[in-house]
């Protein structure tokens, strides 16, 4: 890795660091598992939510200024979604 890489990488993690958890909740369905975090750092609050699977990692990040938008979102999507059994 060169050093402005490793300059890059550096920083990112300190900020990830920096970051304050104000509230976490962890969720596991069949092999997934999911971590939901708000986040602030200097920049703002943030949600992240993290999935895992088999090793592999991804994470969304939604800022707070998008909170409204993408809850009303997910819940029209599962609502036509319903199994009505």
């Amino acid at each position: 890795m060169d050093e402005e890489n490793q300059s890059s990488y550096a920083h990112a993690y300190r900020q990830y660091a920096q970051d304050q958890i104000l509230e976490s909740r962890e969720l596991q369905v069949e092999r997934k598992f999911f971590r939901l975090e708000v986040r602030e750092n200097d920049r703002g609050r943030f949600l992240r939510i993290t999935e895992e699977n088999q090793g592999r990692r991804n994470t969304v990040i939604v800022p707070d200024s998008g909170f409204a938008d993408f809850a009303r979102a997910v819940n029209e999507v599962l609502a036509t979604q319903v199994d009505p059994r």
